[in-house]
């Protein structure tokens, strides 16, 4: 299942509202044309509040309802592309988080004839908001192709916490603005009709634009630089420079790395990611939350912490281990590889490549040493340690 088809298999649950969140009092009053859905009934409810908004006089709020991390919710809408086939669609709010223990963000997707192939999507997952943050504005600009039939938008949450939005707005812009587009750098592959005998264009083998990060090993699309680095050939497979292949299937990741069979499964889709399985002899059990980030393979183990207030781009979580003043061990988790639908190839062959040894970052408190003795200092220790 290649990028494309995992991103549709969550955007096809998003595009069905499941139950609309009851409040308390009763069904809660949303404004006209928006609804929730959520992975599962009852676990989030959306409503309006006139306290404190970032822009107006009212905002719009999506909170968890349960404890269980595990889930996600969406306060959307949806409406017919007619108007804006052919342009660059900005959708634009001001928002505010408070203790998303998970990750919140804005969200569009296009779509057009063939529903489980969307033309355009973004969800904020490399820039997501976590923790509790202030008003600040935030966009996703898609372009909208003329074959589009339909354009869905909101606020999406990961498990629990609240988030707000207001000052919603859609423009349309030229093409000076970016697009955001997380679907952008993958090829469009033909639905139906026919296939020839030609092989395939590489996907973004040479490019050096990474989607994500795993400590100092970035990937994209088509590449994974590690020291060693693996491409993807035109029929899926990823190659190292050492003609070792890696296969990706749905969710399971096998082959052959540093030598050793490989055989692991990356489970995503909510506040936690966790890759399981075997390489060469050994298990291997990583786990990726918001707070705590654990490696393990056989006897080796890297167990850290994120630090919130490290000076990291906001696409990045820094998890690090200390001893007193001193960082101990340090990796980096940025864009894709944080989000609830990271590649599993690439995110499998990065963790591989960092190693399950710690890794103390230059710059670190040095550890101390026993102090090195000059040639006349050990003589004249010898001459004066007793002898037996």
């Amino acid at each position: 299942m290649d990028f494309r088809k995992r991103l549709a298999a969550l955007l096809l649950a998003l595009a069905a509202p499941v139950a609309a969140a009851q409040s308390p009092g009763g069904a809660p009053k949303l404004p006209v044309g928006w609804y929730v859905t959520e992975s599962a009934p009852k676990r989030y409810e959306a409503g309006v509040d006139t306290a404190s908004p970032c822009e107006g006089s009212r905002s719009a709020y999506l909170r968890s309802l349960s404890p269980d991390e595990a889930g996600y919710g969406t306060f959307m809408q949806a409406f017919g592309a007619q108007d804006y086939r052919g342009k660059r669609l900005r959708f634009s709010a001001a928002m505010r988080v408070k203790d998303v223990n998970g990750w919140a963000g804005l969200w569009m997707r296009v779509e057009g004839p063939d529903p489980k192939q969307p033309l355009a999507f973004d969800n904020m997952q490399s820039r997501a908001l976590v923790g509790s943050r202030g008003c600040k504005r935030y966009e996703v600009v898609l372009d909208v192709p003329k074959e589009a039939t339909t354009i869905m938008a909101g606020l999406i949450m990961s498990g629990t916490g609240q988030a707000w939005l207001d000052g919603v707005r859609f423009d349309v812009v030229d093409a000076s603005v970016a697009v955001t587009d997380l679907l952008a750098s993958r090829p469009l592959v033909a639905s139906t009709g026919p296939s020839g005998l030609d092989e395939a264009t590489a996907v973004s083998k040479n490019s050096q634009v990474p989607i994500g990060r795993v400590g100092d090993v970035w990937f994209n699309n088509g590449r994974v630089a590690a020291d060693k680095p693996y491409t993807q050939r035109a029929d899926g497979v990823w190659v190292s420079i050492l003609s070792e292949e890696v296969y990706e299937h749905g969710i399971e990741v096998t082959g052959t790395f540093g030598q050793r069979p490989l055989e692991l499964k990356v489970r995503a889709g909510g506040a936690r990611t966790i890759i399981e399985g075997v390489w060469g002899s050994d298990p291997v059990a990583i786990s990726i939350t918001p707070g705590e980030l654990t490696m393990k393979w056989g006897r080796l183990t890297r167990e850290l912490k994120r630090d919130r207030s490290a000076p990291v781009d906001s696409s990045c979580n820094r998890y690090e281990r200390h001893d007193g003043p001193r960082v101990m061990d340090r990796v980096d988790l940025c864009g894709a590889a944080l989000g609830t639908r990271p590649p599993p190839a690439q995110l499998v062959l990065s963790f591989l490549a960092n190693g399950f040894r710690a890794s103390v970052p230059p710059g670190s408190f040095p550890i101390p040493r026993p102090p090195v003795l000059s040639r006349e200092a050990l003589e004249t220790q010898r001459a004066l340690t007793p002898k037996d």
